[in-house]
């Protein structure tokens, strides 16, 4: 797939604008829950999935599915209440263009988003996260089913 592809998937599912609001809606920088909280991140991550493991050299979660030939890597940095998403997906264990954070995403594909301004969702509470993280999730199993119908056969 080429950049204009992923650039009409990425539209398609409306990425920027759901990525804004959540960033949006989570902002309270001075309530945010400091500090790192791996009980309440495994908690909260296993109620939203199975498929999580975490990575303590990197400090952080990764959750990864395969289907066919597409491997799908959401990886997520959960510290001093800031969520840091990162998407990456490999074709026959080729990454693929675009991959990263969340808040580059866009911007990699000429997507208008204010990434200076809507960077990381914050969450002060294990309720703010758990809803946090559901929607990085549903955004991302999004992105995957129409990654998923406009693959192309080789």
């Amino acid at each position: 797939m080429n950049n204009m592809e992923f650039k009409s998937i990425f539209n398609k599912v409306n990425f920027a604008e759901r990525y804004r609001v959540l960033c949006d809606t989570y902002q309270d920088f001075d309530n945010r829950l400091r500090g790192t909280h791996n009980s309440i991140y495994k908690s909260v991550l296993g109620k939203l999935t199975q498929q999580n493991k975490y990575y303590s050299n990197g400090n952080f979660y990764q959750i990864i599915s395969t289907i066919d030939r597409y491997e799908f890597r959401l990886n997520l940095v959960l510290k001093d209440g800031f969520v840091e998403a990162l998407l990456y997906i490999l074709i026959d264990n080729n990454p693929i263009i675009p991959q990263g954070r969340f808040d580059f995403l866009s911007e990699d594909l000429n997507i208008p988003f204010e990434r200076k301004r809507f960077n990381l969702p914050i969450y002060g509470t294990e309720k703010e996260l758990e809803n946090i993280l559901k929607e990085i999730l549903l955004i991302q199993e999004d992105l995957k089913r129409e990654i998923l119908r406009n693959k192309k056969t080789t």
